[in-house]
């Protein structure tokens, strides 16, 4: 059962976009713009891919409970998990999507690397990331009080997987202790139903942790409703306040005061009495006039500065 799709993500993609065609960002800035725009295509085509193969076995199903895109914030810590699967036995299944379709190595001991330009780079172990988002998610599952039978709470079991491309090349250490889950996303319902092939209801433990659908759909929603979308501030991230906001002389055209009847300019005594078209806070008379000196990209409105660097 499909509780929550993934969070739609076109209007950071738009906002990079209107960024690498602003005229006063850098082409420094906009090599490193460009390369977050790739990596967040990328990032969103292999979550896309990941939630088919999850909600091709799992919408239908009653047993199995699916929340796409959760970002949880609990006491002070923000997690942000691709996917989270549950079951009757309350076997909660946290995934995390990686691309890696250049290749992943992990060396002897632990250690993470993938590939670019044909060179061997070292980046964050995608393991420990996920088990912090467990961590979150246990305190989330606190939050929102779990279960209880013959007056004894239920604990849900946690499984960390990492799911990556099916066009990934592993290279897996050849160490026995080394259990992390990693799988490509195509083979995860394959492992899946393996690992739970190995419980056995019968044992007295299993038996006693079955829930019905309706109680485990509802712990899905009360986790849902601690979800708070995220916003991702790129002016800010790329530090292009100063470039954006940065104040221009004005070049007066002598009819550009009709373009608008309704925010003309008048004296300047009056200057605070314009409001940004779009988020209606008042603006000073310099700039509602380089929106009206600009009419081709503003289309003869103002806007503040904010709104501006975005468009």
């Amino acid at each position: 059962m499909l509780i929550k799709s993934a969070d739609s993500k076109d209007s950071q993609i738009a906002i990079l976009q209107n960024l690498l065609s602003h005229e006063r960002v850098s082409a420094e800035k906009k090599k490193l713009l460009e390369k977050q725009l790739r990596n967040l295509s990328i990032g969103i085509a292999t979550e896309k891919q990941a939630a088919f193969e999850i909600d091709f076995y799992a919408a239908p199903s009653k047993n199995l409970f699916v929340i796409h895109d959760l970002r949880l914030e609990i006491n002070g810590r923000v997690a942000q998990i691709d996917h989270v699967l549950m079951n009757r036995l309350l076997e909660v299944f946290v995934l995390e999507t990686k691309s890696f379709s250049t290749g992943l190595a992990i060396n002897d001991r632990g250690e993470f690397s993938t590939f670019y330009d044909g060179k061997e780079v070292g980046i964050p172990s995608p393991v420990e990331q996920n088990a912090r988002h467990i961590s979150v998610l246990k305190d989330a599952f606190k939050a929102i009080g779990l279960p209880k039978r013959l007056g004894i709470t239920l604990q849900p079991s946690f499984h960390s997987v990492i799911l990556v491309s099916p066009k990934a090349l592993i290279n897996r250490p050849n160490i026995e202790n080394f259990d992390a889950s990693i799988i490509k996303l195509d083979q995860f319902f394959s492992w899946y139903n393996e690992k739970m092939n190995a419980v056995s209801l019968k044992d007295t433990v299993g038996i006693f942790k079955v829930c019905s659908s309706e109680t485990v759909k509802s712990l899905g929603e009360k986790l849902l409703s601690l979800h708070k979308p995220a916003y991702v501030d790129y002016i800010k991230s790329f530090d292009l306040g100063p470039t954006l906001l940065r104040k221009e002389p004005i070049r007066v055209v002598a009819d550009e005061t009709k373009i608008d009847s309704d925010i003309s300019p008048t004296k300047d005594k009056e200057e605070t009495k314009y409001f940004c078209a779009n988020c209606k806070k008042p603006i000073v008379q310099v700039v509602a006039k380089y929106c009206w000196n600009n009419k081709q990209r503003f289309g003869g409105k103002a806007y503040c500065r904010t709104c501006q660097a975005k468009m």
